[in-house]
């Protein structure tokens, strides 16, 4: 079985190439991609070949939000089947570590994550039309949740994240510095618990037009 991937050589380098997948292991899936979103470190790899002190030492397949549907199930596999559609969990914890052996595992010191090239070889990503997954990564979403949607769940879990910090917004007044989309989304979690007034700035006017369709109440160029 074959399937294109997009993969980065160096900034400005971007090739659609074709590799060969292999069939999903006992407690794999197989998924075709179905929507992914463009992340801020996607763009940092595209243009400045990597961010800080993390440079792209090796040809990397970008993407880490994505959603999909499930084509094959390994043998072992229990709770998802061919035909179900997923967003698919970019993070992958060690399950040895002394985090994870708590539960913590977002707290894990040996996580791996699609696209990143933080180490060497680099974690290929999951901009490609079909990807082998293990099957704890997969959430399975609802009929009414598109895939361009399931696509947003890894940014949005930021914003939920942020949110249950804060405590709740309910009757609050709320300031976001930032409008892309992680802003855009706290924007929008932020109405979801009932914040009163949503501030939220940016140097650019089109993300604050966004901002302003997914819940701020007043936005400042």
């Amino acid at each position: 079985m074959e399937t294109r991937v997009c993969r980065l050589y160096d900034k400005h380098d971007l090739r659609v190439e074709t590799e060969t997948i292999a069939e999903p292991a006992h407690d794999q899936v197989l998924v075709a991609i179905g929507a992914g979103g463009i992340c801020g470190s996607d763009l940092h790899y595209f243009h400045d070949g990597g961010f800080g002190p993390i440079r792209i030492r090796e040809p990397i397949i970008l993407g880490h939000e994505v959603a999909g549907t499930v084509l094959a199930v390994g043998p072992d596999v229990t709770g998802l089947d061919a035909g179900d559609r997923v967003a698919i969990n970019p993070s992958r914890p060690c399950n040895t570590c002394k985090y994870c052996l708590e539960g913590l595992f977002n707290h894990c010191l040996n996580m791996r994550f699609y696209g990143s090239a933080i180490r060497h070889p680099h974690e290929q990503g999951a901009f490609r039309d079909r990807i082998i997954s293990e099957a704890f990564r997969c959430e399975k979403i609802r009929p009414s949740t598109s895939l361009a949607e399931a696509a947003c769940a890894e940014p949005l879990a930021v914003c939920l994240h942020a949110r249950s910090q804060a405590g709740t917004l309910k009757g609050k007044r709320v300031l976001i510095t930032g409008a892309g989309p992680i802003g855009a989304l706290c924007a929008a979690v932020a109405k979801e618990d009932g914040a009163v007034e949503i501030v939220i700035t940016d140097l650019q006017e089109k993300p604050l037009a966004v901002a302003r369709r997914m819940g701020a109440t007043s936005t400042i160029n």
